[in-house]
């Protein structure tokens, strides 16, 4: 059976791999395992974010992390996943295959194309994935399409809302993440428009998407109700109780209800005024003017100096992030020749918990504050220094980001920017 057809059309620089990573794979650029794993993500932010409104999901504190989920919460959210969207489950007390199978009917890419030295001056991650070799090393695709068909894959008697559910969740995946190397960066982003039964959940038809802010409250409450019936059979034990004022989940999470502004010190909080509450999940939607390459703009911010450069007239100034020793919240590893962020524990880096996409001329960052961050790191700069991170810290440091992302927005004359909720 099919649920919906989706034409994808790429829209901005997707770098892929292969067996060699710096080689796109001519047959394969995007693959369906790519698609399903970042499905599957934005599906467990979408159930933990439930489970956390509701009062079941608190995480712990561990050795080497602020936080992290309980076994017990790792496996309510798997199954929940599994079984109830229908994603695919794998465990002792019983698999299930995924009741969803990803078909690529027709695929029409570009041949790829050497990355040239207009490109790595342009991008900055661009930049990074060529630093120490020359850039004709590494290839990338500049346009193409592909048609999905999401169908179903074996008999697991989803009803309604199960399906709508997991829909949603790929929806989301497809509208604010992207793929490839960069995908969080604004590389590799698609365009969608859907046919068939379930078309309705990406669109609104002839190919108009649906507003964002209304896109997310959907998924929220149709994934809320899979999870309401499932919690007391799947997740036995989970006790609820209330969130604290200022509690983080130990996952990033898809959830509005919370409101962290009063978390935050009372010399970060003007900052994200205009921003309004600030939630574990936040999404900032930016429209550019006519003539505004978005992509370049917005995907450079991350890039210290042309942050400062934009908001203080000078690359070598060093912004609140670097004064305040908070830049790692941009994701870690953030070091280079020797100076920068150094895990202490044994993880190897943290992604960044911004997620930008990037559609022509509109653009959306989605934040996550939630606290499974190293509780320990050391900076390395002129000389060195040892950071704690709490959940505290997490919260002002994400404000100061935000505080500088918006600041840099107006700076850069881009003016239509609003913020959800």
């Amino acid at each position: 059976m099919e649920y919906v057809r989706l034409e994808l059309t790429l829209e901005t620089p997707f770098l892929p791999g292969s067996a060699d990573p710096n080689v796109v794979d001519p047959d394969w650029p995007l693959r369906p395992s790519e698609v399903k794993g970042i499905w599957r993500w934005w599906a467990r932010a979408l159930v933990a974010g439930v489970l956390f409104d509701r009062g079941l999901l608190h995480g712990q504190g561990s050795r080497n992390a602020v936080k992290v989920p309980a076994r017990m919460e790792v496996n309510c959210v798997s199954k929940i996943v599994g079984r109830g969207l229908g994603l695919g489950y794998a465990s002792s007390d019983g698999s299930m295959a995924s009741c969803f199978r990803i078909r690529f009917e027709r695929m029409n890419f570009n041949a790829p194309r050497n990355v040239d030295y207009g490109l790595t001056n342009r991008l900055q991650r661009v930049r990074l994935l060529t630093l120490g070799k020359r850039p004709a090393q590494l290839q990338y695709v500049d346009r193409g399409s592909v048609t999905m068909v999401i169908e179903s894959h074996t008999a697991c008697n989803l009803d309604n809302a199960s399906i709508e559910a997991a829909l949603y969740a790929l929806a989301l995946a497809l509208r604010f993440s992207c793929f490839g190397k960069g995908g969080r960066r604004g590389l590799g982003c698609f365009s969608v428009r859907a046919y068939g039964r379930y078309s309705g959940i990406f669109d609104r038809g002839y190919g108009k998407p649906r507003e964002p802010g209304e896109l997310v409250e959907s998924a929220l409450n149709t994934v809320g109700k899979v999870v309401d019936s499932m919690v007391t059979k799947e997740c036995r034990g989970l006790e609820g109780k209330g969130i604290g004022d200022c509690e983080l989940s130990p996952i990033p999470i898809v959830s509005i209800k919370g409101d962290y502004t009063n978390c935050i010190d009372a010399g970060y909080r003007e900052g994200v005024k205009s921003l309004g509450k600030l939630t574990p999940y936040k999404l900032i939607m930016i429209q550019g003017g006519r003539g505004m390459n978005l992509l370049d703009a917005l995907h450079n911010f991350f890039l210290r100096p042309t942050r400062t450069r934009a908001i203080h007239g000078n690359y070598m100034t060093q912004d609140q992030l670097r004064q305040d020793l908070k830049a790692w919240i941009l994701g870690l590893p953030r070091e280079q020749r020797g100076t920068g962020y150094e895990i202490m524990g044994s993880a190897s880096r943290r992604a960044s918990p911004m997620l930008l996409a990037v559609h022509g001329n509109e653009a959306y960052l989605s934040v996550f504050t939630s606290a499974d961050w190293p509780s320990t790191l050391r900076w390395r700069g002129a000389g060195s220094r040892q950071l704690q991170i709490n959940e505290k810290e997490v919260i002002n440091a994400t404000a100061i980001a935000l505080s500088e992302f918006m600041e840099y927005l107006r700076k850069s004359n881009i003016q239509g920017v609003r913020a959800w909720p």
